[in-house]
Parts: C-alpha cells; structure tokens; sequence
C-alpha cells in the first residue's frame, strides 16, 4: 500500500498553544514532531495535481542523460523514443513536489558537469556522443559520487519501461496499470 507521510507538526491558535489546526486525526495521535505514515486519501489521484513549470535545462540535461543511459551497441536510442520519455519525464516532475524536482536537478546537473571527469574529459555530458556518454555514466555510478546518478536514472528507467515499444522488446505488459482494485490479487 502507498503510505503518504505526514509531518505532525504544533500549529497554535488563540485558544489552546498546544492545538494542531489543518492535521488529520491520525496525524494528531502522534508526537509532535514524529512523521505519521498514512494510506493516500482516495481522491488524491496524480494526474489531478496542478502542473508546475520544469526548466528547460533540467529537461535537456535528462535528454542528453538518457541517451547515455540507454544507449547500446548500436548506439543511442531513436531520437522519437527519447523526446517521448523527455515529455513523460516533464509531466512527471511537473505534478511531483519542488524538492522532488530540484533533488532531480541538481542531481542531472552535477551528472553533466562531473561524470565526464571519469572517463578524463573536460567537456559537459552533452559535448560527449553517446557511447561516451554511457561510459561517464558508468564510472561516475562505481564512485563514492554514484548516489547522484541514482535519482536520474531510477526515474527514467522508471518512465522508459512504460514506452509501449519497450514493453513490447522486453515482452512485459502493463497490466499493473490496469484499473485493478486494492483489494484484487
């Protein structure tokens, strides 16, 4: 189950200093300052959540990521398939949180400055081809510096696994985003 945490926080007003105004219930029976962990509310549903902007430098960044990330050896992906999952990507950040799209940010910013620094080139990732790219990527993961590899990458493979083209190469199905209930097996 998708568990949603809540800070229990102390709000004061007139009448009590102790009183917690805006907190569930739930939320309530914890210690102030403890996080309360509760099931999502029904109507919280994603794509109902207002869009925010993502810059167009964080979306360049994970283009130029992403052609890193899944290329092989036959080079990288098809341009169509990238821009596809650059959009999905922004649709995502957009409806996520700011810390959310500014963890991304600076991880995919950090990736394009320093991973080139592991295969001994001066220029940012996006200077790199694609098989570079990869090879950047690659070491920068075996470091100390891995972790800011890690957010880019868990997101995008994420997003990229849920492209019907690679559903159908890699022979899975999206059955898990049918409209099963909670409670089906």
């Amino acid at each position: 189950m998708h568990l949603r945490i809540l800070q229990a926080v102390q709000a004061t007003d007139d009448s009590s200093p102790t009183s917690r105004r805006g907190v569930s219930e739930e939320a309530s029976a914890a210690p102030v300052g403890t996080l309360a962990l509760l099931p999502p509310d029904a109507g919280d549903a994603v794509h109902e959540r207002p869009r925010h902007p993502v810059s167009a430098a964080t979306l360049e960044r994970a283009r130029v990521f992403a052609e890193g990330l899944f290329s092989d050896e036959r080079g990288a992906p098809d341009s169509a398939r990238i821009e596809w999952l650059v959009r999905d990507l922004e649709d995502f950040l957009g409806r996520a949180g700011g810390n959310a799209r500014l963890v991304l940010g600076a991880c995919l910013f950090a990736c394009n400055i320093l991973a080139p620094l592991f295969i001994r080139r001066i220029p940012t990732l996006a200077d790199l081809d694609p098989e570079a790219r990869a090879r950047a990527l690659e070491r920068v993961e075996r470091t100390a510096l891995g972790p800011i590899a890690l957010a880019p990458k868990a997101i995008l493979c994420m997003l990229w696994f849920e492209h019907p083209d690679t559903q159908r190469e890699t022979g899975t199905e999206p059955s898990c985003l049918r409209g099963s209930s909670p409670s089906s097996p």
